[in-house]
C-alpha cells in the first residue's frame, strides 16, 4: 500500500468512524412494525400515515399517501408539507424528514393516492459533520463506479430517510406456470385493503405484473433472508423454473398461484392501476385475500444510517 494510500484511508476513518455505514440492515419484526411513525404535517393536524403510504419511485425520488378523496384543492395549496420519521417511544426523536411538493393524484375508490416528489431532506440520524462525510464518500464511490440507476444529490439523500422506517421484505408470485418469483420491499399499505408497490420500470418483473394484473404477496421469514436476498436478479427475468427454486410451493388459496411454502402470510391481490413514475412504475392493488399461514420475526431493511443511530453509534460490521 502506497503512503498516500494508506493516509486516505486514514482520513476516510476518521470522517466516517470506525465501521463504514452499509446501505442495507435486516431485522426481524413483526408486521406492521411499531418502531417508527411516519407523519404527515402541513394539511390540518399531523396526520399518522405510518400504514398508508408508500415509495412511487426513486427517480425523482417520490412518494404516494393515501387520503380523503375530497383533498384536492387543499393539497395542491398546502405550504410547508412535509412527511416525518418518528420514533414511536422513548423520546420520540425525529429522524428525519421530506419536504414534499404534489405530483399526481389517483384515484383509489372513495381515497384517492396523493404523489408527492421530495423537495428537501433533513437526516437526523447521524451528527452533520460526520453525514456530510458520508455523502461525500457515497459521492466518490458512485463516481468511481458508476450505478445502473443515475440518481440526483436530493434523491440519493432521501433514500436513507425512507428505510428510516423498517420496510418489509417479500416475495411476488406472477404467472403462473411461465411466471416469476421475485422479492420486492418498495411498498406499503395504503388503507382500506388497497396497497402499493413500486418497481423499477426498465426491469421484466414490471411489464410481467403490468400484463397479469393479479399476483400474490408472501411475507419471508427471518431466517431466509439471505436467501432471498439472493434473487433478486429474477427481475430481469421473464420467466423462472419453479423446480429449480430451493424450496418447496404450495398453491395460494384464490388464485392458485405458486408460494413458498415458508412463507408467513399470503396476500392475493389485483391491480387496480399503474402509473409510470419516473425510474418506477407505482402498481396500486386491492387484496382479494389475506391468509396467515404461520407466526414468526419477518424479514425487513432499514438504512445503515437509522441503524447507527439505534445502537447510539456507528453500527458494528453485523449487518448482514
Amino acid at each position: 500500500m502506497s503512503p498516500l494510500h494508506g493516509a486516505a484511508r486514514i482520513v476516510t476513518r476518521v470522517l466516517l468512524g470506525r465501521h463504514d455505514i452499509p446501505q442495507q440492515c435486516v431485522l426481524g419484526m413483526r408486521d406492521p412494525q411499531d418502531e417508527i411513525a411516519v407523519e404527515l404535517h402541513g394539511l390540518d393536524a399531523p396526520r399518522d400515515v405510518t400504514t398508508r403510504h408508500t415509495l412511487a419511485s426513486a427517480v425523482p425520488f417520490s412518494v404516494c399517501i393515501s387520503l380523503e378523496g375530497d383533498l384536492d384543492q387543499i393539497v395542491r395549496k398546502a405550504e410547508n408539507l412535509s412527511l416525518r420519521f418518528r420514533e414511536k417511544s422513548g423520546s420520540q426523536r425525529l429522524l428525519g424528514e421530506f419536504a414534499l411538493h404534489p405530483r399526481a393524484i389517483i384515484p383509489i375508490d372513495d381515497h384517492k393516492g396523493y404523489c408527492f416528489t421530495v423537495s428537501r431532506c433533513k437526516n437526523y440520524c447521524l451528527p452533520q459533520a460526520r453525514l456530510l462525510a458520508h455523502y461525500f464518500h457515497g459521492a466518490c464511490v458512485r463516481w468511481r463506479h458508476p450505478p445502473d440507476l443515475h440518481m440526483s444529490s436530493r434523491d440519493i439523500r432521501a433514500m436513507p430517510i425512507f428505510f428510516i422506517c423498517p420496510r418489509p421484505v417479500g416475495l411476488i408470485s406472477v404467472g403462473g406456470v411461465t411466471g416469476n418469483l421475485f422479492p420486492v420491499n418498495l411498498m406499503g399499505p395504503l388503507g382500506d385493503r388497497k396497497f402499493g408497490f413500486a418497481l423499477n420500470s426498465t426491469r421484466q418483473s414490471m411489464p410481467l405484473v403490468k400484463r397479469a394484473g393479479q399476483f400474490a404477496l408472501s411475507s419471508v421469514p427471518l431466517e431466509r433472508a439471505s436467501m432471498i436476498r439472493q434473487m433478486g436478479g429474477n427481475h430481469k427475468r421473464e420467466s423462472i423454473d419453479w423446480q429449480e427454486l430451493p424450496f418447496d410451493i404450495t398453491l395460494s388459496k384464490r388464485l392458485g398461484l405458486p408460494v413458498p411454502c415458508f412463507s408467513l402470510r399470503v396476500r392475493e391481490m389485483e391491480v387496480i392501476t399503474s402509473q409510470d413514475m419516473g425510474s418506477h412504475t407505482l402498481f396500486i392493488t386491492r387484496i382479494l385475500e389475506d391468509e396467515n399461514y404461520r407466526d414468526g420475526s419477518q424479514f425487513f431493511m432499514i438504512h445503515g444510517m437509522y441503524q447507527a443511530c439505534r445502537q447510539q453509534l456507528d453500527p458494528q460490521p453485523a449487518c448482514p
